[in-house]
């Protein structure tokens, strides 16, 4: 499928994930609102606007889609408009929703997930469900963003394409994430923070001092002269905080660099892989794992032994890394996924984010890795962002294709994945 077709094959998936609420929940038009905000036929920015609402407007919300929420207004005319302009007509009560009770999370309450071909590099927008409801603790409808891709520029950067095609400018991201300062994780999410309005920006202060990397966080933290473009900036995992994100998720950290007095992260290049933050996100029954580029041993060493960071989780946080589904570290690198690690993570489903960029003379992912995760369990599912890419005889560029991964869950059963394969790899 060309590349183009791909990109609107996907963005019509999405659009049509519209979820109607339970019940119609009155708003009103924000009064910083200036002059009025637009109605518009779609939930995007290029669909045509028919009417424009003044701040003080009542209207009722009866169903969303990520950034949007559609509108019944004026003589029962429905319309969608940006869900930031528009706030609840009445105080709401938070309310709250037993930790991992799948039971209790909605049919159609789904959190998304997209993996988004950026070619060599991380992209990943997450995006919980919105029951309509501002405030109340639960279902808020956020938008988290996990590291950007290799490409800075507006116009040439797909991971900004992307989440373009869904929201509109100066919309709200809940978080931004730089898994580590390396260019395929943080040069995307500079065009990122230029565009949507950031609450909380996380990093796992490396001491990288580049100056692309070390402009980029300056940007974020902003200056006495300039505000930075996060409301919040938390750098390093004691800096983190609790992460809320609604009472129906349990989201933890269960790693980021922390300085390495003992030398057991390496030196140079893998030591900053192994700076990377370890996500864990938790929705009812089934656990989500983002492990960045964090490591688990040298390139030649034996896969049977942990080192560096899959040492440290096997250590520490052992009954936390079973994971549903799992974005293999450093696009599926040989220096990742040892034996043990893949024995406690034991996933089904593995994601990889790679493309057709060659270190010395290897593209990754290396098919020893993946074949570890095949020999563990025949029926795991394996998708990749870099579907086709080589049969193609695609170069760096051109494989950032559209071979993007959207993965559906409610909590329970087996999650919903879109995707231009089916996910087989492993010879069952």
């Amino acid at each position: 499928m060309p590349r183009h077709h791909r990109f609107f094959f996907f963005l019509v998936t999405l659009l049509s994930w519209e979820v109607s609420l339970a019940q119609d929940v009155p708003y009103v038009v924000k009064a910083t609102v200036h002059p009025c905000v637009n109605v518009r036929t779609e939930a995007s920015t290029d669909a045509p606007s028919f009417a424009c609402l003044t701040p003080g407007t009542s209207v009722t919300v009866i169903a969303s889609v990520p950034f949007w929420r559609k509108i019944k207004f004026q003589d029962n005319q429905e319309g969608w408009v940006a869900k930031k302009f528009i706030e609840p007509a009445f105080p709401v009560a938070p309310d709250s929703l037993a930790e991992s009770d799948a039971a209790g999370i909605p049919a159609n309450a789904f959190l998304t997930i997209h993996y988004v071909d950026v070619g060599q590099g991380d992209g990943i927008l997450i995006q919980t469900y919105d029951d309509g409801i501002q405030g109340n603790g639960k279902f808020e409808g956020y938008s988290i963003v996990i590291d950007g891709g290799p490409y800075k520029g507006n116009d040439s950067n797909p991971f900004l394409q992307y989440v373009n095609a869904l929201g509109y400018r100066k919309a709200d991201i809940e978080a931004l994430f730089i898994s580590h300062p390396h260019s395929d994780h943080f040069y995307g999410a500079d065009g990122i923070s230029k565009t949507f309005s950031i609450h909380h920006y996380y990093d796992p202060g490396y001491p990288m001092q580049k100056p692309t990397y070390t402009g980029f966080l300056k940007a974020m933290k902003g200056t006495a002269a300039k505000p930075g473009r996060a409301n919040k900036v938390h750098i390093g995992k004691a800096n983190f905080g609790t992460i809320n994100w609604g009472s129906e998720l349990k989201v933890e950290v269960l790693y980021a660099w922390t300085g390495d007095p003992h030398n057991e992260l390496g030196s140079g290049n893998t030591e900053e892989n192994n700076s990377s933050i370890v996500l864990r996100v938790q929705y009812g029954d089934h656990v989500f794992l983002f492990m960045g580029d964090a490591e688990g041993k040298e390139r030649d060493d034996d896969a049977a032994t942990a080192q560096f960071v899959e040492k440290i989780l096997l250590a520490t946080v052992p009954d936390k890394l079973k994971a549903t589904v799992l974005k293999i570290a450093h696009h599926g690198s040989e220096t990742s996924s040892t034996l043990p690690f893949i024995e406690a993570v034991d996933p089904d489903i593995v994601v990889v984010q790679s493309g057709r960029k060659k270190f010395r003379d290897t593209f990754l992912p290396d098919a020893t890795t993946l074949q570890r995760y095949c020999d563990h369990n025949p029926r795991i599912k394996i998708y990749r962002t870099d579907e086709g890419d080589e049969a193609a005889g695609f170069d760096e560029r051109g494989a950032v294709d559209g071979d993007h991964i959207i993965i559906r869950s409610n909590g329970k059963g087996k999650p919903q994945v879109q995707a231009v394969s089916d996910g087989r790899f492993c010879r069952e």
